[in-house]
């Protein structure tokens, strides 16, 4: 009985595939001329394929210097006694609010003999010498307001303002501090600083020293003091009160009044912000959290008492964050985590590249506007373009008011040095919004909106991995310009206006993410893979960003050994962009399948691949040279593989074999069966086998000697004779793919009164004409649907009248057959003033091109654009397009990709080709 097995084509044993795949399946992203760009789109991960030219070669980031002064005390100030030996015993602290006043704790307005101090150091780090006493400023208390419901004998109301004979001198040693007024302190770790003890019952150093402390609620606190425990607490800790603790730091006797602030950055600087004066406590070094006066319930008294004791020109604006961060922003200390890259004495080097907080323009993103009948109108709901005319936004943004979008603004730097901008405005045709989606709530939050036209940038990449590369990124955010330029002393400057930024934020694990209380309505589910935590440690001064809606989260990485920006969020809720407590965003990767089935509806279809495989029916009963029937009723015999013409061609093209035996014996139409002689000798043959021969040949030329670089053993020149001067000229290129044959264009064939006649093969220039073979052609073989007009099926085969003996010099290349992919990197060859050109260029997609250029492809017909601008003139009709392959290492196999069309250099270079895999059929046809 005959046993018939069916088998994919993955099945096929080594030899088979030996002779079928000479090039190997596998393809390593990272070596740009051995990947290849599919034909058709079938995936929005091809970014780093798609723009391949357009990657960056390396990314340089903005880098200037400029010299600070060291401080990280400016605002604290030593509150000392003067005694009747004139020393002075410094036993408080407190910190500089205005030019002329210092807050501090109420129970240090008096000593233990109810004596007032008279006396404020600041710019001292170590008060018991004279050595760091340069910056130093002392002055003299004339005034001391206590809170009126403060008494020495209770813990409540412990604050006080102390006036100081005049105005401090400014400087970046001694400035004042700025108030936490918001009665929410949301902060993770707070600092205290003083000059107190070391430990319970230790001495006093006289170097001031700073601790990290975690704020803890009133709840927690109260186990650790309650009127029983605390002398003076009969009514507990109250709201004025906020507590903070460390397991091994802690505040101590002496530092009382001392401050409890918190560093917020803007403008690349931070600037202390007064959350508390040190109070009270247990014995300190015990693990007992320390309580202390909170600024903020006392914001009206401190005003008024500023204001009616010298200082009627301050206003409650003057407190508010923004503006007190940068009355002496100039002067601020550096972020010296991450801007400060060298240190000498007292200066500062300042590397914007290790800055939090950028202002690169980013111009993947736009900005979603709507009729102006509605009011109001709806802001910082941003776009990222992912295509010429495709934005991805988040789907509480697709509608407001009951609409759409009506259009987008696209702003984009210009001018010499891209310091101006100009803003595009596109309408909005199509809006997809996740069909999942549901109004307040943030799962399945994302939409696609099209445009009527083009964008004129590159788009963004997507990241189409679960697991980032790297967790750094960078978003997309806004913020008050005032609060993010770098100021100079010369040049503060005041504008509350937004613009663009980038920061730098973090990946976080989704199971480490704390979402702030506010958002947990909408995430009634917890987060899910769906959402992507991110944010950075430290906190900024309210405005100095601001989280857009649907801003890119994005990197840019290596892809092909070039720079892409890959997107791997957008942005979807978060205060202050992240930074102090997290940020949340769509993490784009989960929801893939629904982008590409609304923005490659027709994928499945686009790859072939994927959609058709080959199967291959191998029948064990056949022997060889037995008769096999096909299955329409056709009769063939089975032969070697190698002796049937046009089996790798089947096997291309995906169609069905059937092997007689086993693997190496085929079932093969008698027409097709080919002896000895036509085997080795039949131009069809030739094209088929081509990778296995010449071996020797490229071996040779890729040996690196300038005899070897000088050879172009497949390039051929088209001659014809000029009948007033008799000389051949050349006509055009073409290219050798059998000893007998040369491809070139249709339309350099029909030329008038320039008929070719001769081709001139091995070598290009004078130099090495000892190379050259002159051959006479035989026969023009035009496609038979060549149409002049169209530029469809631009192709011809120039027959010899005798065929080429192959040499090192002169054999034939082989052509390119695969009819899904082209290669990423290939050179298109062009005859320029007597010396051969070669351009690197790169594949488009077909929908791509027709778009960029306004016209419809023929069938056969594929686009190409330089690697940068053509550094010559637009190529000829019939220029070849070649890829260097990997035929082995030493001897790499050269392929024919396309044949440059008639078709002249349109927009930005790119070249309309004929694509040779279409025409392997009636290429192998016409040398049968």
């Amino acid at each position: 009985m005959m046993r018939v097995c069916v088998f994919v084509l993955l099945g096929l044993v080594k030899l088979i595939s030996a002779i079928l795949y000479p090039i190997g399946s596998g393809i390593k992203e990272d070596i740009p001329e051995n990947t290849f760009m599919p034909n058709e789109r079938t995936t929005l991960d091809d970014c780093h394929l798609r723009y391949y030219k357009y990657g960056g070669r390396g990314i340089v980031g903005p880098a200037f210097a400029q010299p600070a002064f060291l401080t990280e005390f400016a605002h604290i100030g030593a509150i000392g006694w003067t005694q009747q030996d004139g020393t002075i015993v410094w036993a408080c602290g407190g910190s500089l609010i205005w030019n002329n006043f210092v807050i501090t704790a109420a129970h240090c307005t008096a000593n233990d003999d109810n004596i007032p101090p008279d006396v404020v150091r600041f710019g001292d780090l170590n008060i018991q010498s004279a050595d760091d006493d340069t910056y130093a400023q002392q002055l003299a208390i004339v005034n001391i307001i206590r809170h009126p419901k403060y008494v020495f004998s209770a813990r409540y109301y412990d604050i006080a303002l102390l006036q100081l004979e005049h105005n401090i001198t400014v400087h970046e040693t001694v400035a004042p501090a700025c108030l936490w007024l918001d009665q929410e302190v949301r902060f993770k770790k707070l600092e205290s600083a003083g000059w107190g003890q070391t430990g319970f019952g230790e001495t006093q150093t006289p170097i001031l020293l700073k601790v990290t402390l975690k704020p803890i609620s009133n709840e927690n606190c109260t186990v650790h003091y309650t009127s029983a425990t605390v002398r003076g607490l009969r009514n507990g800790l109250e709201s004025h009160h906020i507590c903070a603790g460390d397991e091994k730091m802690d505040t101590c006797l002496g530092d009382s009044g001392g401050p409890l602030h918190i560093r917020l950055l803007h403008n690349h600087k931070v600037t202390p912000f007064l959350v508390g004066l040190t109070s009270f406590g247990r014995p300190c070094g015990q693990s007992h959290p320390g309580v202390y006066t909170r600024i903020a319930p006392f914001r009206s008294w401190i005003l008024e008492t500023l204001q009616s004791n010298g200082a009627p020109e301050v206003t409650d604006s003057q407190f508010e964050p923004a503006d007190c961060a940068l009355r002496y922003v100039a002067i601020r200390q550096l972020d010296i985590s991450k801007v400060v890259a060298n240190e000498t004495g007292v200066y500062e080097s300042f590397d914007t590249q290790r800055s939090y907080i950028t202002n690169e323009f980013v111009e993947e993103m736009v900005e979603l506007r709507w009729p102006d009948s509605i009011i109001p109108q709806r802001s910082h709901c941003m776009g990222t373009i992912i295509d010429h005319d495709t934005v991805l936004i988040l789907g509480e943004c697709a509608s407001h008011g009951g609409l759409k979008p009506s259009h987008v603004v696209h702003r984009l730097r210009t001018g010499y040095y891209h310091d101006e901008v100009k803003e595009e405005q596109y309408a909005v045709t199509v809006v997809h919004v996740h069909p999942n989606y549901t109004e307040s709530s943030y799962y399945n939050n994302i939409a696609v909106l099209q445009i009527n036209g083009s964008f004129n940038v590159l788009p963004a990449c997507i990241w189409n991995a679960m697991k980032q590369p790297d967790p750094e990124m960078e978003i997309s955010t806004v913020g008050r310009v005032d609060l993010n330029v770098y100021q100079y002393k010369d040049r503060t400057i005041h504008n509350s206006s937004s613009m663009r930024l980038t920061p730098r934020v973090f990946a976080y694990d989704n199971n480490n993410c704390t979402v702030p209380a506010q958002y947990l309505a909408k995430l009634d589910q917890g987060l899910q893979y769906q959402h992507l935590c991110f944010g950075n440690d430290p906190f900024l001064v309210p405005q100095t960003c601001e989280l857009t809606s649907g801003g890119p989260l994005q990197r840019t990485l290596s892809r092909l050994q070039r720079f892409f920006k890959h997107v791997y969020g957008i942005s979807l809720f978060g205060r202050d962009c992240g930074f102090g407590e997290p940020g949340v965003a769509v993490r784009l990767h989960a929801h893939m399948d629904w982008l590409e089935s609304v923005l490659l509806p027709n994928r499945s279809f686009a790859d072939k691949s994927h959609t058709k495989d080959a199967v291959l029916f191998i029948n064990s009963d056949l022997e060889l040279f037995d008769r096999c029937d096909f299955y329409d009723s056709s009769v063939g015999l089975c032969v070697p593989v190698e002796h049937c013409r046009g089996v790798r061609h089947r096997v291309d093209r995906k169609e069905g074999l059937i092997f007689c035996t086993n693997g190496s014996v085929v079932c093969c139409l008698p027409e097709n069966v080919m002896d000895d002689e036509e085997r080795l000798h039949g131009e069809d043959q030739q094209v088929e086998d081509c990778e296995n021969r010449y071996e020797p040949f490229r071996r040779r030329n890729f040996a690196g000697t300038p005899e070897a670089a000088a050879v172009i053993p497949h390039i051929v020149e088209v001659l014809w004779m000029d009948e007033n001067s008799e000389k051949l000229l050349i006509l055009c290129l073409g290219y050798l793919i059998t000893t007998g044959t040369v491809i070139t264009s249709a339309a350099c064939t029909q030329i008038p009164n320039h008929k070719p006649i001769f081709l001139k093969l091995g070598s290009f220039g004078s130099r090495y004409e000892d190379f050259a073979i002159r051959a006479p052609i035989d026969s023009i073989i035009p496609h038979p649907q060549y149409d002049a007009t169209t530029g469809a099926n631009n192709l011809a085969l120039l027959k010899l009248k005798q065929p080429i003996q192959p040499t090192a010099a002169v054999f034939p290349g082989c052509l390119w057959r695969n009819e899904t992919h082209t290669p990423l990197v290939s050179t298109v060859h062009s005859y320029v003033k007597s010396q051969l050109n070669q351009e690197l260029v790169h594949p488009m997609y077909g929908y791509h091109c027709e778009r960029v250029l306004g016209i419809k492809l023929n069938e056969g017909e594929y686009c190409t654009v330089p690697d940068g601008s053509l550094s010559s003139a637009c190529p000829d009709s019939g220029d070849p397009i070649v890829w260097s392959g990997k035929g082995s290492d030493a001897a790499p196999v050269e392929y024919l990709v396309g044949i440059f069309s008639n078709a002249s250099c349109q927009t930005e270079d790119i070249l309309v080709n004929t694509r040779i895999s279409t025409y392997i059929p009636w290429i192998l046809d016409s040398l049968r």
